[in-house]
């Protein structure tokens, strides 16, 4: 087992035994919602996000535990995301990872419902973490920001709108889309365990590199298994050849940013290392 891989292994069990305690207050909740949110939840996502701010935190020099909530948080509004963007008047997928979308499963409005729900519970779990006054106020302005219309939510907007036949305009979109939570993932936990200025700088930049490299392999990899993408893959405006040096700029790119960190910095160099060469 590499490294990375004994660093994943820890950090996403630490992650998930923290998420199955902090959603113990479900009980409270009407079944179906609860259940709704957790077939969401625990659909058997790679945890890319929790474990990059779990990670971040780590590589400033703190501990991943500080960071627990922050990651918490961020997978409950990629996962809302995530439950909205199947929906019928979305992308109206039946299917996410080999089960189900939560509004074929539990029914449109409860769909809705769900991710309503995640997103909200999201900002509460950040106003619950035990961080000083002025840490939490800083990292919920962060989450909406990424979260909202000058992030993903505007991403979602320019995706449906069509008209993506440039790498500026598609990477726009992108960085939106899927860019800003990735961005926020990293950055706030750096700022969870209490990170220095420039730390937290050279974290941001790493996450802003990563989320265009997460995607630009993520498109690699869907027209390989799925050409149904049309109008919103990279490789719809560069050959192979071009999105595959482009991926490997930005994964230097990636790299570039950590030197701030020194060796603390090894783990996220390594991260976008396997990002790069994912096969799926």
């Amino acid at each position: 087992m590499s490294q990375l891989e004994a660093t994943q292994k820890r950090l996403i069990t630490l992650f998930e035994e923290a998420l199955e305690e902090q959603i113990v207050g479900w009980a409270r909740w009407p079944a179906t919602l609860s259940a709704a949110c957790r077939h969401g939840l625990f659909g058997g996502g790679k945890r890319v996000r929790p474990l990059l701010s779990l990670m971040a935190a780590e590589a400033v020099g703190g501990r991943a535990e500080d960071a627990l909530p922050w990651a918490i948080a961020v997978e409950m509004i990629h996962t809302y995301s995530l439950v909205h963007d199947d929906l019928p008047a979305m992308d109206d997928d039946d299917v996410r990872r080999g089960r189900p979308t939560c509004h074929v499963a539990f029914g449109e409005a409860n769909a809705i419902l769900a991710g309503d729900a995640l997103l909200t519970e999201a900002f509460a779990v950040v106003a619950g973490a035990p961080w000083p006054a002025a840490r939490t106020v800083q990292l919920a302005a962060l989450l909406g920001e990424a979260a909202g219309g000058s992030g993903m939510v505007g991403g979602q907007v320019l995706d449906m709108a069509g008209g993506l036949d440039t790498v500026a305009a598609l990477e726009r979109m992108q960085a939106l889309k899927t860019g800003a939570l990735i961005r926020a993932a990293a950055e706030g936990g750096a700022i969870a365990a209490g990170g220095a200025f420039e730390q937290v700088v050279a974290v941001r930049r790493c996450g802003a590199a990563l989320g265009l490299l997460f995607q630009i392999t993520d498109d690699l990899l869907d027209r390989q298994q799925d050409d149904s993408d049309i109008g919103k893959n990279v490789l719809d405006v560069l050959d192979m050849s071009e999105a595959v040096a482009r991926r490997d700029v930005v994964a230097a790119e990636a790299k570039g940013t950590l030197a701030p960190l020194g060796d603390s910095g090894a783990g996220l160099a390594a991260l976008v290392d396997a990002i790069t060469t994912r096969d799926r």
